[in-house]
């Protein structure tokens, strides 16, 4: 029987962890790029610090461990890549989520095949890779190319925030349907996961990374984040100091706050820990 080798993306990580209650079993790996490998007596699975995973073993059993872990073949994502290349697709993703200090802001952009080649060629990416002052000018040539139709912006302020009284996942999958629906219908619409993301359109899914795959869902970041670096700016403002990005290093912010008897409500997310600790 001839050994067959499958190199996958987007395997079920929960999937590969039930192989482990059978014959399968965790052995050393061989390199720096390597996060796991398991192995059982006819295929062997590698996993990479990129994402992609490895199937290696006899013909029937590796292509049964393939597919019972899920991901696509390179050739079958390439052409799947191909034919998204050819609809309109909508992304959103977020922003300030996870920081003490704003609320939270929402965006998405609509593109077709030509807007999408345009996006790419200003260099639109993931906006975790670009600095707050290139956002700033990526952002403004993303909204020129977009026109004012294709991109939709939404955004809670901390006291807008801390006014919901629901959790933040509730709020978040309600601001990302909001934007969503305003830019209308799409051959595709794609969100970048989140814990407990539920988006009931028509056409939308969620994909962990998804800015790193989709142009629309690393211009929305780009556009998300540009907004959100604005609110913190107008925070500083308010607050007649510089507020802290984050959530690690913003205890001396609170006790300012605290102390210059500023209304919390106005500047950080009430249900985080940290802010408790300081204001309950």
């Amino acid at each position: 029987m001839a050994n067959e080798w499958i190199s996958l993306t987007g395997a079920d990580d929960r999937k590969i962890e039930k192989l482990l209650v059978g014959e399968f079993k965790t052995i050393p790996t061989t390199n720096q790029y390597e996060t796991r490998r398991l192995k059982n007596e006819d295929v062997l699975i590698i996993q990479y610090t990129s994402g992609k995973t490895v199937v290696q073993g006899k013909e029937k059993y590796a292509q049964f461990i393939a597919d019972f872990i899920g991901g696509k073949a390179k050739e079958q994502e390439q052409k799947d890549k191909d034919t998204e290349n050819d609809k309109t697709i909508i992304g959103s993703d977020e922003t300030l989520k996870g920081d003490t200090f704003g609320g939270m802001v929402v965006a998405a952009v609509k593109a077709d095949k030509d807007t999408r080649k345009r996006l790419e060629d200003i260099g639109v990416k993931d906006s975790k890779q670009i600095t707050d002052t290139d956002i700033i000018t990526l952002a403004k040539k993303i909204k020129e190319i977009l026109g004012k139709d294709n991109y939709c912006i939404y955004e809670k302020t901390p006291e807008t925030y801390n006014q919901h009284t629901g959790n933040t996942t509730q709020l978040l999958n309600a601001m990302h349907t909001r934007v969503l629906k305003t830019l209308g219908d799409a051959d595709l619409i794609m969100i970048d996961q989140y814990p407990g993301a539920r988006i009931n359109l028509k056409n939308a899914k969620t994909e962990t990374k998804a800015e790193s795959n989709y142009t629309e869902v690393a211009a929305a970041s780009i556009l998300a984040r540009e907004q959100g670096l604005k609110q913190l700016d107008r925070l500083t403002e308010q607050a007649g100091f510089k507020v802290p990005k984050g959530s690690t290093h913003v205890k001396d912010a609170l006790l300012r706050i605290k102390k210059e008897n500023k209304d919390p409500n106005m500047f950080v997310k009430m249900n985080f820990r940290n802010v408790k600790k300081v204001f309950d």
